[in-house]
């Protein structure tokens, strides 16, 4: 069976409900979506163990959802770190989304208007992002932003729900299980991304990042991302265009 959404030729006249629980079902049957999971059923099982509150935590998966961001809010806690400089790294850890949005709007975005954009852009996390570009070229334009928001919908309140199941679960896990279970999502990613490489700027850009990454995690500091970002990306970016050029 195959895992591509069907576009069919009466699609252009599909009421955008349809395309909406057609991204649920995508969600329901991505592999994206079973490690999103697993990921946050880690996370439930760690906010327990650190004596952080599970509204809070589900508050945050609301609110910020991004797992790392999450990470460092529960960090912060169990550290006492005070709350500007809690804030301050959330928002620092975020800066990585802003290429993300960039990357994915003018796909999805069609006809809709600025209220839809942004609300949408709240939910371009790592996980619907990859499966979004995964997904979204074949369809139709006009269908693309309620099947995104079904996808994104169903990750979202999955995450919620996964993040109770391992706060109940918290206690007949084991340490190392749980620990690893958060960090499934970035190996993930990773080879999500490596799947979804098609050419020259795509395949520059993860090496490059992959290169940088054990310098700057040691020399970095809190910007580490950034860094490897602005140069693995620029320099992946000239590369690309230099191809282009050439050819």
């Amino acid at each position: 069976m195959s895992d591509s959404p069907k576009t069919g030729a009466t699609a252009p006249e599909e009421a955008p409900r349809v395309w909406f629980w057609r991204g649920v079902r995508a969600g329901v049957l991505s592999v994206q979506g079973i490690v999103l999971f697993a990921g946050f059923i880690g996370f439930g099982g760690l906010i327990r163990d650190v004596g952080f509150p599970l509204g809070a935590a589900l508050l945050s998966t609301i609110l910020v959802w991004a797992l790392p961001a999450q990470l460092l809010i529960v960090g912060g806690f169990a550290a006492a770190t005070p709350a500007p400089v809690i804030a301050l790294a959330v928002g620092l850890s975020s800066v990585r989304f802003f290429p993300i949005v960039a990357s994915i709007m003018p796909m999805i975005r069609g006809k809709s208007g600025l209220g839809t954009q942004l609300y949408a852009s709240h939910f371009v996390a790592v996980s619907a992002w990859v499966e979004s570009i995964r997904l979204m070229p074949a369809l139709p334009v006009h269908a693309r932003m309620p099947f995104f928001l079904g996808l994104s919908n169903y990750f979202l309140w999955g995450s919620v729900v996964t993040t109770v199941i391992g706060h109940l679960l918290a206690g007949t896990l084991p340490q190392a299980l749980a620990n690893g279970l958060v960090f499934l999502t970035p190996i993930s990613f990773l080879l999500q991304l490596i799947r979804n490489a098609r050419d020259v700027f795509d395949w520059s850009a993860l090496l490059l990042g992959l290169a940088l990454t054990p310098a700057f995690a040691q020399f970095g500091g809190s910007l580490d991302l950034l860094w490897i970002g602005i140069i693995g990306g620029g320099a992946a970016y000239a590369i690309g265009r230099w191809k282009r050029v050439r050819t």
